[in-house]
């Protein structure tokens, strides 16, 4: 509902009630009852005044003004000429137009007026009328056709009054529904869906018998185009990425930040490679252009099949395959069935499954172009872990790696946001970004709070007592490198 909208409603309403006050004229004056016809006069002047009202956007005064006059011709007509003529009935149609009015004036934030009282106030002039009527005979009585004739224009007007507002409010009803789902079920900025709408079709996919492609997708160099030109530009080239993504054949949303995640059935779309290649072509031509400023934009691609894997596990790997794709030059697509000269074991810790020293150093490549940009913005959090030569000694071997698997478990339950690599065989170093370098002095402290409790714990089998010394420096504009700030974080042990 806007102003336009309801200024028209209004008019239209303003105009039917004219109508039939002329046609009541002719009705009474034929009957003979003068007192209502003078009382249509006015009414008719009224609806001519209350079209004027409608133009001043006077709204508020309109909806009382045209509940009391139908109020007054209501119970004025019913006691001059009694309860068969049907005039009462009317009161009834004005009810549900006045929390119409009320609705209106909401939606429209205008200052708009409670219609219950009023709608109670036309109660209880409804059923005075009855009483009075029951005990004093009206003083003109109308031939009997005229009041059959009126009572069934004022049952179909009634009935017509109830059957468009409550069709108008079931209209509303079911497109706000519509409307709230779409926008909970939808990312604002791309119009792409979310992570809630991919939740349930994934739960689908996985309970179903068909194979299925998941690939997760992100903007290279994204945190750079917010940096050079803007937030406002990164917006743009997020939604102009979002178009280009959006009805390819295969369901896309937006999974974070500048990701983007692809899934499809393999009978619709069987060789994922050629149909992101294609994607990831057209994004690379497509000239980017803010306030005058041209610029190219990439992305990368990383793809896992189902083969009867888990959702989660299939999402990891294709995430494995976007992280191997942004460390072998980016601006790729990266399966299953395309190699490149760095495969995902020689970045990933055999043991943790975590990634490993070479993985950091490309990282640690990758922050110190950051902040030879001065695009830089991170923190790193360093865990050397104790006691794991004498678990070794006591225990050993086997015992000593899951002490150090329950260790890293530990480490990414805490910073599930951020990456985590085993850089030495007891040393392990998250690069803390995003959401988890805001709130890094929280997550430390939930660090620190986990290791405490396991090494604290009475149950706990001696490999299962983690120790650890924790230390934590973020980058500033001081910092020459990451081996600055990896050094700062060593002295805090």
């Amino acid at each position: 509902m806007n102003m336009k909208r309801a200024k028209l409603t209004a008019w239209g309403m303003a105009i039917c009630f004219l109508l039939i006050h002329v046609l009541m004229i002719s009705i009474f004056i034929q009957c003979g009852v003068t007192p209502m016809a003078k009382f249509n006069v006015f009414s008719i002047v009224f609806y001519i005044f209350m079209l004027f009202v409608v133009y001043k956007e006077w709204l508020q005064l309109y909806a009382v003004a045209v509940y009391l006059e139908v109020a007054a011709h209501m119970v004025l007509a019913a006691l001059l000429t009694g309860w068969g003529s049907g005039f009462q009935i009317t009161l009834i149609g004005m009810n549900v137009l006045a929390f119409f009015a009320e609705y209106t004036g909401r939606t429209l934030k205008l200052k708009y007026i409670r219609m219950m009282p009023m709608c109670i106030l036309g109660m209880i002039f409804y059923l005075s009328v009855y009483v009075y009527l029951h005990f004093n005979p009206a003083p003109y009585a109308l031939p009997e056709k005229a009041e059959f004739w009126l009572s069934i224009l004022w049952g179909v007007i009634v009935f017509v009054i109830n059957l468009f507002v409550l069709q108008f409010l079931v209209i509303i009803a079911n497109k706000s529904e519509e409307q709230l789902e779409y926008q909970l079920s939808h990312d604002k900025l791309t119009g792409l869906p979310n992570r809630y709408y991919l939740t349930n079709h994934l739960d689908t996919l996985q309970n179903g018998k068909e194979d299925y492609w998941i690939a997760i997708s992100d903007i290279d160099d994204f945190k750079k185009v917010n940096d050079t030109y803007g937030h406002n530009c990164g917006d743009y080239v997020l939604k102009t990425v979002g178009e280009i993504l959006s009805d390819r054949g295969a369901l896309c949303c937006r999974w974070g930040g500048e990701e983007f995640l692809f899934v499809a059935k393999t009978s619709e779309i069987p060789n994922a490679y050629e149909f992101l290649e294609k994607i990831r072509k057209e994004i690379e031509k497509q000239d980017f252009d803010y306030e005058g400023m041209p610029f190219k934009v990439t992305m990368t691609f990383g793809v896992s099949a189902s083969e009867g894997k888990r959702v989660h596990d299939i999402i990891h790997d294709a995430d494995e395959k976007l992280y191997l794709g942004k460390h072998s030059g980016k601006n790729r697509v990266i399966t299953s069935r395309y190699s490149v000269e760095n495969p995902i074991l020689e970045i990933q810790d055999p043991l943790t499954r975590v990634k490993n020293k070479v993985a950091f150093e490309k990282t640690e490549e990758s922050l110190n172009l950051d902040i030879q940009h001065g695009a830089a913005n991170f923190g790193i959090v360093l865990i050397s872990l104790k006691n794991v030569d004498e678990i070794n000694k006591k225990h050993g071997q086997d015992k000593g790696d899951e002490y150090i698997l329950g260790s890293c478990k530990l480490i990414c339950g805490v910073y599930i946001n951020s990456q985590v690599y085993r850089i030495k065989p007891t040393e392990f170093v998250v690069v803390i970004t995003g959401s988890d370098y805001y709130a890094r002095g929280e997550l430390m402290s939930d660090l620190s709070d986990a290791f405490k409790r396991s090494t604290d714990s009475s149950d706990n089998n001696p490999w299962h007592r983690y120790e650890a010394s924790i230390g934590m420096a973020v980058y500033n504009e001081n910092s020459k490198d990451v081996s600055e700030v990896l050094n700062r974080a060593r002295s805090r042990f």
